[in-house]
């Protein structure tokens, strides 16, 4: 399915920012354009009036130092020197009486209007542009008032402007579709560059899609948005491997440790029944049945918790939480089992509260799960400690015991699910405790620690800070 939508190119984001590219480009080129087609086509304009203005202008002063003869004279050398077909010059009176002309051979056609006293009725001067019959071109003309009240009217072809705007049109409609051909090419191979990081991370996904979970992106250099996601899904297959090697083991953890709670139910249950067993042997059947299956449960739920705390799916109740009354609580608590035991439990407390913002109910977890284990790895006769101090910004709270200790070997996998070391395979557990422990401090934005030797005892320490909560 991903290879038959791969080939449909119109669909492919590569030629949708290459279509925006090539559009945007456009759009700009044109606007370009426009301005500098309204900008050339506006100096042009200026020019030529300028032009005519200033012919205008000695043609009124000749006509005013020298006559309407030397006038026409000059009308005939004028349009002589620039082109008949360029350029017309007439003198007219108010009511539209030609009193001299150049040759006006090209421009028969060229009637006078009365609407053109109208548009200068108050100006010494005006402008406009006539198109012509039977001239190709139109004409730029100029009406000025001579100091007897008649009109000088000068007119120049826009022959040479109108060739030189075609010509702009012309280049720039050609440059245009270059740069258009060239700059879609650039566009789409700047996308398919870019593209490129995604098209890896999608060939990983199918890849792990087909259960290839050693699949990674291979970084690129299209920029710092594509790394940061390549690595980012790195990162996510680093954590569902890991998930998966965790379910792996825990799934096997699990069918070990269940068979033989469920093992030793059915073997109670299948020699209660075979046999010619009393009310008595029934009832005997029947607690171990319970009692087992008390240790399922427990079991079960000490899995369900850990699983929804990591997945940080757990129902956190957030409110200021005092740990010294948590400590202290925990400490009158155990205090009678350690008597029992003959084990001295002590306490090390600061004066001041301990407060953080947490789930009160899961840290009272935290701490008996702490001291019970120091409680049942201490034989009798020794010492457990509980201890807390605070620094400026977190507490530490350390549970020390100077029992059986744990094996080198074991420390890196206490936390570990169901792990249970050679010192403890004699001792009643399931080898959760700790993994709930480490769970629910982590979900409060600490950390748990462990230092132990073996014969010598154990220190556990955690570490949370006093006011934040991260679940």
């Amino acid at each position: 399915m991903y290879l038959k939508k791969k080939g449909n190119i119109f669909h492919t984001v590569t030629f949708r920012l290459t279509l925006w590219y090539t559009v945007l480009f456009a759009s700009l080129a044109l606007s370009v354009f426009f301005i500098m087609y309204i900008t050339l086509t506006s100096n042009l304009s200026q020019r030529m009036d300028a032009n005519l203005l200033n012919e205008a202008k000695e043609f009124g002063e000749l006509y005013r130092t020298s006559g309407i003869e030397v006038l026409k004279g000059e009308f005939e050398r004028e349009t002589q020197s620039e082109g008949i077909n360029r350029m017309f010059c007439r003198l007219f009176s108010p009511s539209m009486e030609t009193l001299a002309s150049s040759d006006l051979g090209v421009w028969a056609n060229l009637d006078l209007q009365q609407s053109i006293l109208e548009g200068f009725s108050n100006k010494a001067e005006a402008f406009k542009t006539l198109s012509i019959p039977g001239y190709e071109y139109k004409a730029r003309v100029i009406y000025k008032k001579t100091h007897d009240g008649n009109i000088i009217e000068i007119g120049y072809t826009l022959r040479d402007d109108e060739e030189l705007m075609e010509d702009y049109r012309e280049i720039f409609g050609t440059a245009m579709a270059l740069m258009l051909v060239c700059g879609g090419l650039l566009g789409w191979f700047v996308a398919r560059r870019a593209m490129t990081g995604v098209e890896r991370v999608t060939q990983t996904a199918v890849n792990i899609g087909k259960g290839g979970f050693a699949y990674r992106v291979p970084l690129g250099n299209e920029g710092k948005e594509i790394e940061n996601l390549a690595m980012s899904f790195n990162d996510m297959l680093e954590r569902i491997e890991s998930l998966v090697t965790d379910l792996k083991e825990v799934t096997n953890n699990i069918a070990h440790d269940l068979r033989s709670p469920i093992t030793r139910i059915r073997g109670v249950a299948e020699t209660t029944l075979t046999g010619e067993s009393s009310i008595d042997e029934y009832k005997e059947m029947a607690g171990i049945i319970v009692e087992e299956s008390d240790r399922l449960i427990g079991m079960i739920n000490a899995m369900l918790e850990i699983a929804k705390v990591d997945s940080g799916i757990a129902d956190f109740s957030k409110t200021d939480v005092d740990m010294l009354k948590i400590i202290k609580d925990a400490y009158e608590l155990f205090q009678p089992v350690a008597e029992d035991k003959g084990i001295h439990l002590e306490v090390d407390l600061p004066q001041e509260p301990l407060i953080i913002l947490g789930d009160c109910a899961r840290l009272q977890r935290v701490i008996a799960n702490l001291l019970d284990n120091a409680i049942k790895y201490t034989p009798a006769g020794g010492k457990v400690l509980l201890r807390a101090k605070t620094a400026q910004t977190n507490m530490m709270i350390s549970v020390i015991d100077f029992g059986v200790g744990i094996g080198e070997e074991d420390l890196p996998h206490i936390f570990d699910r169901f792990y249970r070391g050679d010192q403890s395979r004699s001792m009643p557990g399931n080898g959760l405790g700790l993994s709930l422990a480490q769970a629910i401090v982590h979900a409060h934005g600490g950390e748990i620690t462990v230092k132990s030797h073996l014969g010598k005892g154990s220190t556990f320490t955690i570490i949370l800070p006093r006011t934040s909560f991260q679940n």
